[in-house]
């Protein structure tokens, strides 16, 4: 009994950090995740994890173990937004397909981000999911997150520079990866437009306006579903990115 309530530190410290992860990670942090499955299989993971851990030396003041806590909870969040970066970025993406291929006319809100969602973001975003499950990126985030305990002992990480930094750099990486999705639409709903503006120049008579909402329409799901063939291998690559990034940082800051 005695062991246990010593360990009950240490059980709080890792759930806390393993809380911030569940908060902002992808597939865990969505928002149509009930509130209260998520802490439940933040208790249920913390449980799991903390045996085995060495005991932090503890705080002298409750403004010392509160900065802990707070540092904790800030390093799983980072842990957290930076896997979530690609799928922001292929949301993001699917949003700048959709407003070219004008069917944004249809968006609903959506829980996962808290605003309204184009449907070929939602695509998009669902791709990613699958190919996340597909790779065992669920697997490899909750052993990351076990090894980032012997790597970043508790009490001993916080908002550093090395994170902040690691967190520039994915957001980078997730708007270079948002362009390179929407690049095939923008290239071809560019070379549409200049067609339709000599047809309109050249027959006033007729309307192109109208005319071009249905011509954009239709090429754009033509080159939508060939962007799909062709996009999986980049959003799994930068999601193997992603995570191998993180685990670059952990050792850089051990």
């Amino acid at each position: 009994m005695l062991n246990l309530l010593q360990d009950i530190p240490t059980y709080v410290l890792v759930f806390f950090r393993v809380a911030g992860l569940m908060m902002s990670a992808p597939l865990f942090g969505s928002a149509k995740i009930p509130r209260r499955v998520k802490v439940l299989l933040a208790i249920v993971l913390a449980f799991g994890m903390s045996p085995g851990l060495a005991r932090p030396p503890w705080p002298d003041t409750p403004w010392q173990l509160a900065v802990g806590v707070g540092g904790e909870l800030v390093f799983g969040l980072a842990m957290g937004m930076a896997l979530s970066f690609t799928f922001i970025a292929v949301n993001w993406g699917g949003e700048i397909i959709g407003q070219q291929m004008g069917i944004n006319l249809g968006e609903v809100f959506d829980p996962q981000f808290g605003k309204q969602a184009s449907l070929i973001g939602d695509l998009y975003f669902m791709l990613t999911l699958a190919i996340f499950l597909i790779c065992n990126g669920h697997h490899a985030m909750l052993r990351g997150i076990h090894a980032s305990f012997e790597a970043l002992p508790l009490l001993s990480v916080g908002m550093t520079e090395n994170v902040f930094k690691l967190l520039l750099d994915l957001l980078t990486a997730a708007t270079v990866l948002a362009m390179q999705l929407a690049a095939p639409m923008l290239l071809t709903m560019l070379v549409v437009d200049l067609g339709l503006g000599f047809i309109g120049k050249t027959m006033p008579q007729i309307n192109v306006m109208s005319a071009g909402v249905s011509i954009k329409s239709a090429i754009g799901v033509g080159v939508l579903l060939a962007g799909l063939t062709l996009t999986s291998d980049i959003i799994r690559n930068s999601l193997l990115d992603s995570m191998e990034s993180v685990r670059t940082a952990w050792l850089g800051m051990s």
